[in-house]
């Protein structure tokens, strides 16, 4: 659910990455950490890094940050 969220997210600065992933986290009702979590380790191949997966993202960028995304999807498909 977090690729097409951040696929529709044009201005891929902090607020509004923050802003659509808690959006996310509030509507399936899940804690921070079950989203932001593997964002993080789906990122940075990392499970512990200075900044989090928000933080990340924005850092990395939009396209590289779909990317390794889409990667880590592909990975875990086998």
């Amino acid at each position: 659910k977090v690729l097409p969220v951040l696929e529709g997210i044009e201005d891929f600065t902090l607020a509004p990455v923050h802003d659509a992933l808690f959006a996310l986290i509030a509507e399936v009702g899940v804690k921070n950490g079950a989203v932001l979590w593997p964002l993080r380790v789906a990122l940075t191949g990392k499970s512990f890094t200075p900044g989090g997966g928000v933080e990340m993202a924005v850092i990395l960028g939009r396209e590289e940050s779909l990317a390794r995304i889409r990667k880590g999807i592909a990975q875990l498909q086998g």
